[in-house]
């Protein structure tokens, strides 16, 4: 078979891969394979990770509590929604709810009580990311 051949051959491969994508054994014709995402969220995740690199605060926090949520089955992250005490420099501790997509590997070292390092938006102090430990 001839490079050209063989050329053929994989653009009818991936033909017919196309023709079956989202079509499993057992899965009725129609219904999506495929894993949901809600776009809204992770447009506000971005939004609020590109405003926090460029104008955000970052303070000490310590974590108050930590709830496990799915596992995208793309990434391996968790989501994670993680209440903590931020300590700003100009002002009195608060509580805030940082929900945020973590790797299980560094998930597992985070507990309560424990301190990490956040980004707060000076605009809304409640929005914030955890960046890493103190």
């Amino acid at each position: 078979m001839g490079l050209f051949d063989k050329m053929k051959d994989a653009q009818a491969q991936a033909k017919s891969a196309m023709a079956n994508l989202g079509t499993m054994q057992g899965v009725p014709a129609g219904v999506s394979t495929a894993a949901p995402t809600n776009m809204d969220e992770m447009l506000r995740f971005r939004d609020l990770a590109q405003k926090l690199k460029a104008s955000g605060v970052e303070a000490p926090a310590v974590i108050t509590a930590i709830r496990r949520g799915e596992a995208d089955p793309m990434s391996g992250s968790i989501k994670t929604e993680i209440d903590l005490n931020i300590k700003p420099a100009d002002g009195d501790p608060y509580p805030a709810t940082v929900k945020q997509s973590i790797l299980p590997a560094w998930l597992d070292t985070l507990s309560a009580g424990e301190a990490v390092t956040v980004k707060f938006d000076p605009d809304d102090r409640t929005s914030a990311l955890i960046y890493g430990g103190v």
